[in-house]
């Protein structure tokens, strides 16, 4: 009983425990950015494309009539005029199959673009998380840091008090900790409310703050192919609907068709029988204006296509160059972790060589916690800076395409 008992605490516990407070995997997490708004938001767009050139295929809808004709306003008997009559008829139009199957074809290539972007939506989506959860990391070890820092700075006002009263002159010491301590409670400040700011961020992205580990992301080579890179290929992507475009405008020259049909209906007047009686008409259209109305037209479609060709280029141009500057950003953050590192290590020997020299009696207490005050701003810089490294290693792969089925090397 007193087991059941716990089993049932342990699961209300479990279910009023905060949501961030319920550990995910870092996959978890990517699979709820497939239902992030932005991504959806793409994708109902595409969906609408994709919906819009079924419609092009459809017909317009019939119209229909009904009606009378020839009425004597003074009469309206249908008795006295023989051809008065009572009038049922329809008319529909057929606009031209090439001109519908093109204006389809620009809607599926709009819809193909959009999934491309949806692609590039998640990916970026997934990098701000990696970023965002480096960030966070850096950020409470930062705190962490600063705490022990603040926890020092103690220890040295403690050690001044001392030396004062064994007859030094450590005064001006007093004034330099109180300055110190004020930057580092300054930090530590900021630090709560970046942190604040990421938490608020997490929320938006994935709807509470995630308690995983950042991810491990490498850094990857890319061969300069700026056709990989998914802003190039939603640009490339405008080319082809600027050419279905064209398609549009060429195939508007093709005639329209149309068919009515109209049945009217007689009365017998006197000795003269009235006879019912039909028409039925069917139209075409002739690009007699063409010159004023189909040849501007696919003028215009050539033009933007040329248009989208040039920012085209210009975007690989622009991209080619984005890619380098992160890459060289990536690069240079993960050669400054090892500096970083070196430097940490260089210091923790200086501390290990001051407490050996603090035993000893040969140096004081001063010179141990400056170091590890010291030591302790070179490791909040490390955290930053594998923070910084992170996202721009996400940043950079966030943005080239994953190779197809048929490129795999």
């Amino acid at each position: 009983m007193r087991c059941r008992i716990i089993s049932i605490s342990f699961v209300i516990l479990l279910s009023v425990l905060p949501q961030h407070a319920r550990a995910e995997s870092f996959d978890a997490y990517v699979q709820k950015l497939e239902a992030h708004p932005q991504v959806g938001s793409v994708l109902a767009e595409g969906h609408a494309h994709q919906s819009m050139a079924e419609g092009e295929m459809g017909l317009p809808d019939p119209v229909f009539m009904i009606g009378v004709d020839n009425v004597p306003v003074s009469d309206p008997e249908f008795d006295r005029f023989l051809p008065s009559a009572k009038v049922i008829g329809f008319n529909q139009e057929i606009p031209n199959r090439g001109l519908r199957e093109a204006k389809a074809k620009k809607w599926q290539q709009m819809s193909k673009k959009q999934s491309l972007i949806a692609q590039y939506t998640k990916a970026r989506l997934r990098y701000m998380l990696i970023a965002k959860l480096a960030e966070y990391d850096s950020i409470k070890k930062q705190k962490r840091y600063i705490k022990n820092q603040l926890a020092h700075y103690r220890e040295l006002e403690n050690s001044f008090k001392g030396q004062i009263e064994s007859g030094r002159s450590v005064y001006q010491r007093f004034s330099e900790v109180d300055v110190e301590r004020a930057e580092a409670e300054r930090k530590l400040n900021n630090l709560d409310a970046k942190q604040a700011m990421i938490e608020a961020a997490f929320v938006r992205l994935v709807g509470d703050v995630p308690d995983v580990k950042t991810p491990e992301v490498t850094d990857i080579a890319w061969d300069e192919n700026a056709d990989r890179l998914y802003p190039v290929m939603i640009a490339a992507e405008d080319i082809q609907i600027a050419q279905k475009d064209i398609g549009v405008a060429d195939a508007a020259f093709l005639p329209n068709f149309g068919i009515n049909a109209v049945y009217k209906q007689r009365e017998d007047v006197g000795n003269v029988s009235g006879d019912d009686w039909f028409s039925v008409q069917a139209q075409v259209s002739i690009p007699l204006w063409s010159s004023k109305n189909q040849k501007p037209k696919l003028n215009a479609a050539k033009y933007r296509e040329r248009s989208a060709v040039l920012r085209h280029e210009d975007m690989k141009g622009l991209w080619i160059k984005q890619m380098t500057a992160l890459k060289t950003a990536r690069d240079a953050a993960a050669k400054n972790i090892k500096v970083l590192k070196n430097k940490s290590w260089a210091m923790k020997k200086k501390i290990d060589a001051a407490q050996r020299n603090y035993e000893s009696g040969t140096d004081n207490l001063d010179t141990i916690l400056l170091a590890k005050i010291d030591r302790f701003n070179i490791k909040s810089r490390l955290a930053q800076t594998m923070a910084d490294h992170g996202a721009k290693a996400a940043e950079f792969e966030a943005h080239i395409a994953p190779l197809g089925k048929g490129e795999q090397e």
